[in-house]
């Protein structure tokens, strides 16, 4: 809940999972466009979250937008060393931040990815956030390493 008051009460939350490094040809240019196209289409309401990992979370933190709307979650004492976004700390280590990072999102993007970005978005599938696989990117985001299979069907508010 001190997460969620920190980003503020009408605040939407969309959280970013990925590999921590891009596998698929293109899938780096698809963050860097995703992040400039959802920092620039959405309200001041829409915070963005990430990991604070390398690869696709970094990528996004540092394209979307002035930085100004994109917190880095990671464990206490920990910092994302991005440069851009806030740094904030919440579980003593990587396993507590997952399970605190698959409680706060509305809506999470996942890209390419293994077993974690997997048990992450599971996580947040079975509390009921929207979870949204960029499946052309591979990986867990197209069914791999038990990815939530409903996950991977268009979701509700979806046209394509």
């Amino acid at each position: 809940h001190r997460l969620r008051n920190e980003f503020g009460s009408d605040a939407y939350i969309v959280c970013i999972l990925g590999g921590t490094e891009f596998r698929g040809r293109d899938s780096e240019a698809l963050v860097k466009a995703i992040a400039t196209n959802l920092g620039e289409a959405t309200g001041s309401n829409a915070k963005f979250v990430t990991g604070g990992m390398a690869g696709v979370q970094e990528t996004f933190a540092k394209h979307c937008g002035d930085g100004s709307r994109v917190w880095n979650l990671l464990p206490v004492g920990q910092s994302s060393g991005y440069g851009r976004g806030t740094d904030i700390n919440a579980g003593a280590n990587l396993e507590e931040r997952k399970i605190i990072f698959g409680l706060i999102g509305d809506i999470y993007i996942t890209v390419e990815g293994g077993p974690g970005v997997s048990q992450e978005a599971r996580a947040a599938h079975m509390r009921g956030a929207a979870v949204v696989p960029l499946m052309r990117t591979g990986g867990a985001s197209n069914g791999m390493f038990d990815f939530p299979q409903d996950a991977l069907q268009r979701p509700y508010f979806s046209t394509e």
